[in-house]
């Protein structure tokens, strides 16, 4: 069975009323060879990036069922790698994919996929960015993937989030 891997690398700016402020997101499709398990240690979080959190996997599945998609399972699992990235890129200052997330989440997956956003003004507007990039979107509407990991962080100011999927 081959294995699929979808990552996005396109970056998108917006803007705030009153002036600029970072809002990016990356997303664009790549291949991955065979999955291995190992999970990282997630960060205990703040009670509003739990909230913001819940949060993106409710509209991410509401979207999913306006299109006649499953919902997603959130999985432990796949969260800790999630908020493992979403806290180094916080920590590094690096917005970037995460190179190993394939190797990180649960093995037995048959296709998988990440997002990451950065804003500074909203933790939930980490979605929107998402659902308005077409790359994005694809990964969260993808018929494949069953399960999701969510992580979001804040640090300085900004929120860092990060979605990774897992088709099992």
């Amino acid at each position: 069975m081959t294995k699929r891997l979808w990552t996005t690398s396109t970056v998108t700016a917006g803007l705030l009323l009153g002036g600029a402020a970072p809002a990016l997101a990356a997303d664009a499709p790549a291949s991955a060879g065979p999955a291995r398990a190992g999970v990282l240690a997630a960060p205990v979080a703040a009670p509003d990036v739990e909230a913001a959190e819940r949060a993106i996997l409710a509209r991410t599945n509401a979207l999913r069922a306006s299109e006649g998609k499953p919902a997603l399972v959130r999985n432990a699992r796949i969260d800790a790698v999630a908020a493992a990235w979403a806290e180094r890129m916080a920590t590094t200052g690096q917005f970037q994919h995460n190179p190993s997330f394939s190797r990180q989440i649960p093995a037995g997956w048959r296709t998988a996929g990440e997002n990451i956003a950065m804003n500074s003004y909203d933790p939930v507007a980490l979605y929107t960015q998402w659902q308005n990039s077409p790359p994005h979107r694809a990964n969260l509407v993808n018929p494949a993937f069953n399960q999701i990991g969510i992580g979001v962080v804040e640090r300085g100011g900004l929120y860092y989030g990060v979605q990774v999927f897992g088709g099992y």
